[in-house]
């Protein structure tokens, strides 16, 4: 569906909706959970970035997508409704509500392994990241021995612990996001994660406000954004999006490319579960 055959604000859609610019950058919305692409293909995306028609998503989850960090476990959303909220010439309102009801599981050619020690494994890996630099090449080769043992995510659907509203206000330049976590149960939760990422074959390039440029492998897969704004971009900064720093959460960038794997670049804001509503732009 078009922006312009003007149905009547808040109805639900069944079909995605397409937002263009003169640029030639637009966005796709689904009310399902295509692209479905690569690892998280069951997995519902947020607003899907496009140059010209073609997709830029790949492997990333998409712009303000939820995710939430639990005692017991991690969800993500496997449901969700879109809406339409509001309509002009040059801009366009949508919501899409995530329900957080799957959780992920690690197969080995096949079989279940433990999660306790899979998360104990993967959260060592994550600190030490986060914290170490020097440990880029280690954390990497452990990506990419994961494929060759035939390490796989799978998703499973589990009781919904509440939904998540986000609105995207599209206009020429920018996206303007609100989240909603109002509706979303609290208890035992340790922290809200909102994913803002594209693919990594056309995102290649990272700069901040601090001066920091890195494209490729040199961004690494987790990394504090310390800078008051980041962007990402292709290589001949064409195609940017730039995010900037919450003075109520911390700004994560990231960049992944694992051949039928992964593949995905962009931004994480990571929320104290106490917060309820998050607002961010992100420019173009």
């Amino acid at each position: 569906m078009s922006i312009g055959e003007n149905p009547v604000p808040s109805l639900r859609l069944l079909e995605p909706v397409v937002f263009g610019s003169e640029s030639g950058i637009g966005f796709r919305l689904y009310p399902d959970n295509r692209p479905r692409n690569l690892e998280i293909a069951t997995l519902q995306k947020g607003l899907v970035m496009t140059f010209r028609g073609e997709e830029l998503i790949e492997e990333g989850a998409g712009f303000g997508v939820p995710i939430a960090k639990y005692d017991e476990n991690t969800f993500f959303s496997s449901t969700a409704q879109v809406f339409l909220d509001k309509k002009s010439k040059d801009s366009v309102t949508l919501r899409k509500v995530f329900f957080l009801d799957s959780v992920s599981k690690k197969q080995v050619r096949g079989a279940f392994v433990n999660d306790t020690f899979y998360d104990l494994l993967h959260e060592t890996f994550e600190r030490a990241y986060l914290r170490k630099r020097r440990i880029d090449a280690v954390f990497d080769w452990t990506m990419r021995l994961r494929k060759v043992l035939g390490v796989k995510t799978q998703f499973i659907r589990v009781k919904s612990k509440g939904a998540v509203a986000v609105t995207y206000r599209c206009v020429p330049g920018a996206v303007e996001i609100t989240v909603d976590l109002s509706a979303l149960n609290k208890a035992g939760a340790q922290e809200i994660l909102i994913l803002n990422e594209q693919g990594a074959s056309t995102f290649r390039k990272y700069n901040d406000a601090d001066g920091v440029a890195l494209h490729d492998q040199q961004i690494g897969a987790w990394s504090r954004v310390t800078a008051t704004e980041a962007a990402f971009s292709d290589l001949n900064q064409n195609i940017v999006f730039t995010l900037k720093k919450k003075p109520n959460a911390l700004l994560i960038r990231g960049r992944e490319q694992i051949r039928d794997r992964f593949s995905w670049a962009g931004m994480t804001y990571a929320l104290s579960p106490r917060i309820s509503h998050l607002e961010y732009t992100i420019r173009l």
